[in-house]
């Protein structure tokens, strides 16, 4: 490449810096901007173009000495494109340029190590690839998101919750034909093609991924406002905040690389968020409204029931008949949702507990965050006013590190399997599970305040479900062939949660409790684990955050039934108990609202998205802007991650 060829490439790439700055300061219309973004985008690549024409020459010379290389790159791009291809993920304008920048260093990395261990680390880096991939490729059907190693800390718990949801597809018979293909190369062919970091021609080298950095940086998105962060390709870069947005911006290599660098990357508190949170806690107080609900429930116990993956596709007056009571006795909010976070079941105690949103970008809040405390915690609430508090569950206790994390949660006890003294096998049933818990959740002395979390709803929704088996026979008899089998053994399960409601109700009533005692239930997420196909067709839903609608009850002896129709989230269950029960808690200390106390909630994802109850928009969407919902959205996120990295609520002693 003469010196004439590097100055035309110069000054095209001036021309895309002035193009560039112009549509920044000077255009603020997005279908203006993004007919420039366009324009940037389409001369971007034609420079690429060019830079390739101008070397046309040395590749037809050298590409047989350097075709390992070529190898390894090709074998890479192809297994990125065809996993997002096959899981439906869009390419952006970054996308081309971002993965040839994250190859083309992998390409010469490579080609700087001693000749045998470069063979060795061709072969290793594109079946680790390809595994990846793979493992990315399951917990994406699953839950429409990409794994971060640092979740690796809570891979068990994965394991056990994502039981029987591998399933055959195309892509892994091509990424494993890539794999095959490129490892037979490297078998055949003892060539191995290596540069000299100190040779002029590593200098060279460098002019296509320094050319490819530049049209990344030209090509990005940029922060629209101070308070918008996530709209910038930078800020998504650094904190990786949702990666599958990251995917299709820079590629699943690049997500790969900058996801691993992040968790071998020890995260250190940082002075200012402490100081940002006494600043924000001082200035913003959220103006409560007392309601006909406030102080109705004050000195009465609660049993707060967590129900593994209960969906109303189970509710059935003749089948669940407690379930129906709860919700046609009680308080019924119909338009309620119950976000699936990362760690799912983990997290929705999490929100239950709390009101903040659990960690995203740090890993799993259960296993980063479990020795962090809350005096403002549910538990924490009712203590402050003389009630017992325990938690329950049928499955152990170092489950999600529960046996530490309830303890920051405020709760005197919590009893899991051993304690309980179930075993595998009974641990399952939820009616085996309450006869054992039952003086641990039917508290003495009252006032008592009970977190129970139930088991038998969980998956795999198949033949094998040793609780789905017990009640088959009545979801058969009931609905006959009407519904497929997977949605079949899932109602079945949760006949189980209904005949637990029954004997919790007998109980109350036999020890003249009922009417002193509120009980609140509502699911921890919706079945992702089902079929999806068969959970989509029998909802009649088309979207997936509409999948995320839950469900909440309310019941109390002598309250009157009431349809609740405005939108409500799992975020704000613990405000409004604070409302209820008189607790005194602090309103702006929570991501939710006292659903009856203020208007205009909305719910909060774990992709950094956020529903109104009508429009569903990203946070790192750049189109809407100035948006209020977006702007507050923004600040809880930010507000949740500071109080969760410097333990912000810790329980004094």
């Amino acid at each position: 490449m003469c010196r004439k060829q590097l100055k035309v490439i110069a000054y095209i790439l001036l021309g895309l810096a002035i193009i560039h700055a112009f549509q920044l300061i000077f255009i603020s219309d997005y279908i203006v901007k993004d007919i420039f973004k366009w324009i940037l985008f389409s001369l971007s690549l034609l420079l690429i173009g060019y830079f390739i024409y101008i070397n046309k020459s040395w590749l037809q010379k050298n590409y047989l000495t350097y075709l390992d290389k070529f190898i390894l790159g090709i074998a890479m791009l192809t297994m990125d494109i065809l996993f997002l291809l096959k899981n439906s993920l869009s390419f952006s304008m970054i996308y081309i340029f971002s993965i040839l920048l994250g190859l083309s260093i992998l390409v010469i990395f490579s080609m700087i190590l001693p000749i045998k261990m470069s063979r060795i680390f061709d072969i290793f880096i594109i079946s680790f690839y390809a595994v990846y991939l793979l493992g990315q490729d399951i917990y994406f059907r699953i839950f429409r998101d990409f794994f971060s190693f640092r979740e690796a800390v809570s891979l068990r718990e994965g394991i056990e919750s994502g039981e029987s949801m591998y399933k055959f597809e195309i892509l892994q018979i091509l990424i494993l034909l890539v794999v095959g293909i490129s490892i037979y190369y490297y078998l055949r062919n003892k060539n191995t093609s290596h540069i000299d970091i100190k040779s002029s021609f590593f200098m060279k080298a460098l002019l296509f991924p320094s050319l490819l950095f530049i049209l990344v940086n030209l090509n990005a998105n940029y922060q629209v406002s101070s308070d918008r962060p996530h709209t910038s390709d930078h800020y998504l870069y650094i904190t990786i905040f949702n990666r599958t947005h990251f995917a299709t911006r820079f590629g699943t290599f690049n997500l790969l690389v900058t996801d691993l660098s992040d968790t071998l990357t020890p995260r250190f508190k940082n002075p200012r968020d402490r100081t940002f949170l006494d600043a924000y806690f001082e200035d913003n107080h959220k103006n409560h409204v007392e309601n006909e609900y406030t102080d109705i429930f004050i000195g009465k116990n609660l049993i707060f029931i967590l129900a593994e993956s209960y969906d109303e596709m189970a509710l059935s007056e003749e089948l669940t008949p407690n379930l129906y009571k709860l919700k046609t006795e009680g308080l019924d909010f119909q338009n309620h949702f119950t976000p699936v976070f990362q760690r799912t079941t983990s997290d929705t105690e999490f929100i239950f507990n709390t009101s903040l949103v659990p960690s995203i970008e740090d890993g799993p809040t259960s296993f980063m965050f479990n020795k962090n405390s809350y005096s403002t915690s549910l538990a924490s609430l009712f203590k402050n006013q003389g009630y017992q508090t325990n938690a329950t569950h049928g499955n152990y206790k170092e489950f999600y590190t529960r046996y530490i994390s309830y303890a920051g949660l405020g709760y005197d006890h919590f009893y899991g399997r051993d304690e309980l003294g179930l075993d595998d096998f009974n641990k399952k049933f939820d009616t085996i599970f309450y006869e054992h818990a039952r003086e641990y959740i039917i508290g003495e002395p009252t006032p008592f305040f009970s977190f129970v979390i139930t088991f038998s709803g969980h998956s795999p929704y198949t033949k094998n479900h040793v609780v789905a088996q017990k009640h088959l026979d009545v979801i058969e008899n009931h609905y006959g062939d009407s519904i497929s089998d997977s949605i079949k053994y899932y109602l079945a399960t949760q006949l189980e949660l209904d005949d637990m409601l029954g004997m919790l109700f007998e109980d109350l009533d036999d020890r003249d409790m009922l009417e002193n005692t509120v009980i609140l239930l509502s699911g921890d997420h919706y079945p992702y684990t089902m079929n999806q196909d068969d959970y989509e067709e029998y909802k009649g839903i088309d979207a997936h955050h509409l999948k995320h609608r839950g469900n909440l009850y309310i019941w109390a002896d002598g309250i009157q039934n009431k349809k609740i129709s405005m939108l409500s989230t799992s975020f704000d269950i613990l405000p409004m108990i604070n409302n209820m029960f008189g607790l005194n808690g602090k309103y702006n200390h929570y991501v939710g609202n006292d659903i009856f106390g203020t208007t205009g909630n909305f719910v909060l994802y774990k992709n950094y998205a956020v529903y109104d109850g009508s429009t569903f928009m990203m946070l790192a969407d750049p189109t809407i802007n100035g948006n209020g919902v977006m702007v507050q959205a923004t600040l809880y996120y930010q507000l949740s991650k500071k109080i969760l990295r410097t333990n912000y609520f810790k329980i004094q002693d």
